[in-house]
């Protein structure tokens, strides 16, 4: 047998002629046209959709475009120089090299051009996508001896919204490490069936190059075949009465003869190796100066397992671990399209209820289980159906927070599926329900695909997305690999469509040595930072959500801003001194030095109307802008400067200070709006007030004034309780509801001003319409006055 023919018995899967008479084609291009098209519909072919898309897309092109012999093939999402000159790299080492290496060939015909890498990258993605329903559908072809059936139930398992909604997703643990655990259950359907094992083992070894998520295939297979041998073995034996030493060396050479085992070990070696292969490269990269235990892929190991926790049954089975299992169980086998079918019904909304959720995941969970027990090929569907909680078991930590992770319980729906159109097929014993079935797989296939399709989408990001891009290659084509440090590397956001753009700027810049502000000494070259600075430094005054400004030209201008704060007066003087002017915020201190420039910030914004907070704000009542100063300032001449730009909408006062282990160092509050309140103060009292208690309280077009004299700092130390309920129950905020009432409490010193025996405060109400208000003082033993009225100011 010649070479070329062993290569064909190995890499075999179906006849020419099987696959002609059979759907396979028509599947693997209909999943490609209608993602292409739904996908790349309009303009958004060179754009990811907000959030996760452009994260992790982001993260994962940068190393794959870096990879390269110029770089000496390491892995790492930027570089940069330290101050000797010496070449820093971040690596990033978590995934096996194929996942890359496929990214790099797809997106190397496109050189500098960056969108057309970014829909390289994604056409990519769609193949893998497609190419695993491909596998997944000749796996059941066998099993279930039927097409109609498998062809069903794979447009129906990949209809949900995970394969959907993260199939063009640029990563290397997604469609890329899907196509591998569907081609490696291939490689096991074929062994199972026909013993052809070196298929599997080439299959197996393909698929750890692509990821790791098949050793959740891999082990149950390996322990249910070697289980099945050895209890084959051991009933042989009992035909006989040998020895029992015989007994037992006749299981231990069943056992070294299995082929399951074989296959365990050579994955576990190719795994092992991958790893140190992985590990040799990071360390490397790290120039050999970091341990093992230091590594960043050997910390992201342990965090991800949970293995640098102390582990417990109730971490391993807690109840919020296995609710959130069931819950994405059943997300993962329901088409998205039917996911608001009972919201729309008007009785169930059963993914948004988490306790309906649970209840019909745990349903499901169970019905794939018990059906399991009644077909044939049993292990194949039990191996399969359990690879996603098994994956998941290890990875809790992960599987809890990170929603992509979903896509591993595909073998959930593929089982179920297709285990119930056997009953079907079974019991009706017509072809035609077995065909109807497919057309209606194939309506939800194609409704699923066009609405997720839209998640994300809306004609302000797609805009946003054009112009964030545009910012991004104005720096580029200035920088032409000139050194580039980043402030504000946790918070920035090049647009509302660029979250996290400190991975679009790794992307985007890939050419240039990026240092971020670890080391906050005066930078060389470049500064990107997300605000517009009124300064000679800026290079990119065109550009809307990130700037480029002149390293050496910036720290001068810091240095003017400096000499001109020295001649005010600060609102604080503690540690360091915080200076205010109109819309900005200064944080100076002189002598500074590296520990000082370590110093989180906390910065509380109060605003005069709560409806300019976001939703998750309204909960804490002020806008949260903590920020790490070597994010946010400069280190220069033993000075240390921070520039803070506040928010754009009316603020009522601000909360700020230095933390230290996550107390507070120092605190100061400032009411912007107080000289405002005392030049009004006879204004307000002409008025009559709708509560006269120890403060009277007054209402003037939706604002409420608190106001006392004579006044003293005693009279403001007790908090201020306001309590709104709406007309409408459903203008609360979520987590609100319950109560019935919205709770808008608040310290004076933000509010409020104290001068020359006066004290006046003021809160602006909610839009929606107000029912009663409820509104006092209060301490630590309950309530000192209170006044309620309606919304005219009637008792």
């Amino acid at each position: 047998m010649t070479i070329a023919q062993r290569i064909r018995n190995v890499t075999k899967v179906d006849g020419f002629g099987g696959i002609a008479r059979s759907p396979l084609l028509p599947l693997a291009l209909l999943l490609l046209a209608l993602s292409t098209v739904f996908a790349f519909g309009g303009d958004r072919g060179h754009f990811y959709r907000v959030g996760e898309h452009n994260e992790v897309s982001s993260h994962h092109l940068a190393i794959a475009v870096n990879l390269s012999p110029e770089h000496g093939f390491q892995r790492f999402m930027r570089w940069f120089a330290d101050d000797d000159g010496v070449v820093r790299y971040v690596p990033y080492n978590r995934f096996p090299i194929g996942g890359y290496a496929s990214m790099k060939l797809a997106t190397l015909p496109f050189g500098g051009s960056l969108s057309a890498q970014i829909y390289a990258a994604r056409v990519l993605m769609l193949l893998f996508f497609a190419a695993a329903a491909v596998m997944a559908y000749l796996s059941l072809c066998r099993l279930t001896s039927n097409r109609w059936i498998a062809l069903t139930a794979v447009l129906l398992a990949f209809s949900s919204f995970y394969p959907l909604y993260y199939n063009d997703v640029a990563s290397p643990d997604l469609s890329v490490d899907l196509f591998g655990v569907m081609l490696t259950f291939h490689g096991m359907v074929v062994f199972v069936r026909e013993g052809r094992f070196r298929q599997l083992l080439v299959k197996t070894c393909i698929a750890l190059l692509l990821g790791w998520h098949v050793y959740a295939l891999l082990l149950p297979f390996v322990v249910f075949g070697l289980a099945s041998e050895l209890w084959r073995a051991r009933s042989s034996a009992a035909d006989s009465t040998p020895p029992r030493y015989v007994k037992l060396k006749r299981t231990a050479a069943a056992l070294l003869r299995s082929r399951y085992l074989l296959l365990g070990v050579v994955a576990l070696a190719l795994g092992v190796s991958i790893l140190i292969f992985n590990f040799g490269m990071e360390y490397a990269a790290l120039n050999g100066e970091t341990p093992l235990t230091e590594m960043p892929s050997f910390n992201s190991m342990l965090r991800r397992t949970s293995a640098d926790r102390d582990l417990t049954l109730g971490l391993y089975f807690g109840r919020h671990f296995l609710k959130r299992q069931f819950e994405t169980i059943l997300r993962a086998s329901l088409p998205y399209s039917l996911h608001g079918v009972g919201a729309r019904l008007g009785r169930l909304d059963w993914l948004s209820n988490r306790g309906s959720a649970v209840v019909l995941g745990i349903a499901l969970s169970s019905a794939c289980l018990i059906g399991v027990m009644f077909v044939r090929q049993r292990m194949l569907f039990a191996t399969l159906a359990s690879s996603g909680f098994i994956w998941a078991l290890p990875m809790r930590d992960v599987t809890v927070r990170d929603g992509l992770e979903g896509l591993y319980y595909i073998g959930v729906p593929l089982v179920f599926f297709s285990i119930v159109l056997l009953v079907v097929r079974r019991l009706t014993k017509r072809g035609f329900v077995i065909a109807s079935a497919s057309v209606a797989a194939l309506l939800l296939f194609a409704v699923s695909s066009f609405q997720i399709s839209r998640v994300g989408y809306t004609a302000e990001s797609i805009q946003a997305a054009r112009t964030g891009a545009q910012d991004l290659l104005a720096i580029r084509e200035l920088t032409a690999g000139e050194p580039v440090t980043v402030l504000d590397y946790y918070s920035i956001h090049v647009s509302p469509y660029f979250a996290w753009a400190h991975y679009a700027v790794s992307y985007y810049l890939n050419s240039s040595p990026i240092r971020y502000t670890e080391n906050p000494a005066v930078p060389r070259g470049f500064i990107i930072m997300p605000e517009r600075l009124d300064t000679e430094a800026l290079r990119t005054p065109q550009n809307q959500y990130l700037f480029l400004y002149d390293a050496a030209g910036l720290t001068a201008w810091y240095a003017s801003i400096y000499r001109s704060l020295a001649l005010r007066e600060p609102l604080a003087g503690e540690d360091f001194d915080v200076y205010i002017d109109g819309d900005t915020l200064y944080y100076v201190k002189e002598p500074c030095d590296r520990e000082d420039t370590r110093s989180l910030f906390f910065l509380h914004v109060y605003p005069i109307d709560m409806d300019d907070l976001s939703n998750r704000s309204k909960a804490r009542k002020f806008n949260n802008l903590d920020f790490q100063f070597t994010d946010r300032g400069l280190l220069f001449d033993g000075k240390c400067l921070s520039i803070i730009s506040l928010p754009q909408y009316g603020i009522a006062g601000i909360r700020t200070g230095r933390l230290d282990d996550d107390s507070a160092v120092w605190s100061t509050a400032h009411v912007i709006q107080g000289p405002k309140l005392l030049s009004e103060y006879d204004t307000i009292v002409s008025g009559e007030p709708v509560a006269s208690a120890d403060f009277d309280v007054y209402l003037d077009e939706g604002t409420l004034y608190y106001v006392k004299e004579p006044c003293g700092g005693e009279d403001v130390q007790a908090g201020f309780f306001l309590h709104i309920v709406p007309k409408d129950n459903a203008d609360l905020p979520d987590r609100r509801r319950e109560y019935g009432f919205d709770n808008l409490d608040f310290p004076f010193d933000v509010r409020g001003v104290l001068s020359d025996g006066r004290c006046v405060a003021s809160v602006g109400l909610p839009q929606y319409d107000i029912a009663r208000i409820t509104t006092g003082q209060f301490d630590a033993d309950g309530r000192i006055w209170e006044g309620e009225f309606d919304a005219a100011g009637n008792p």
